[in-house]
């Protein structure tokens, strides 16, 4: 699980690609203490200790410290997320499989009890600003309104939707059944199921 690294003409050097190893390892190290333990027990020595890289190797890399690595950890998980979700819509057969497969990612994301609670819920209440938030959910928002487009040109949703509108709308709808699956309150397969359902309403007459 990594993230993309930038588009760039010269390969990595040996050095930048040690570098890049080493931020990942170190992301890793973050996730597997939250999947153990929980934020509260994310701290620079625990990732020490988990990734066997020592502090002052951690904030030469991670210069704000906890912060940034959460910072990057979130991020992983959005862009892996969206990795997921893209797999998921090329093998849809249809555009309500294509928009359903973007909450059945985000479902099972949050139903994971290891790493669905700091995505949904302690992640965005730490993280409040920044380009770490809204990675997967500005994905789907724009692949949503893709797939909304295609099938009105196809004839199979109704002309009179506002693709763009209807996209935010949705994804604000996975985003806050998912913070209700991760907290526990929400069976994923029933708000699924109601999911399913707002996509009948979008069909063509």
């Amino acid at each position: 699980m990594t993230t993309e690294a930038p588009t760039r003409s010269a390969p990595f050097t040996l050095r930048e690609r040690r570098q890049q190893r080493t931020r990942v390892e170190l992301v890793d190290a973050v996730l597997a203490v939250i999947a153990d333990d929980g934020v509260d027990a994310l701290t620079i020595d625990r990732v020490s200790q988990e990734s066997g890289i020592s502090r002052g190797t951690i904030y030469a890399h991670f210069s704000g410290g906890r912060d940034e690595l959460l910072r990057a950890a979130y991020a992983r998980l959005g862009t892996d997320l969206v990795a997921r979700t893209k797999e998921a819509v090329s093998q849809a057969a249809d555009w309500r499989g294509r928009l359903a497969a973007h909450a059945r990612a985000m479902f099972d994301l949050a139903g994971d009890p290891r790493l669905g609670r700091f995505y949904n819920v302690s992640g965005p209440a730490l993280i409040t600003d920044g380009a770490e938030r809204g990675i997967g959910s500005a994905a789907s928002a724009a692949m949503i309104r893709e797939a909304l487009e295609q099938a009105q040109s196809a004839g199979e949703v109704d002309p009179a939707v506002d693709a763009g509108a209807v996209a935010v709308l949705l994804v604000g709808s996975m985003r806050e059944a998912a913070i209700g699956v991760a907290a526990g309150v929400s069976d994923p397969e029933r708000v699924f199921a109601a999911y399913s359902r707002l996509l009948d309403g979008l069909a063509a007459p």
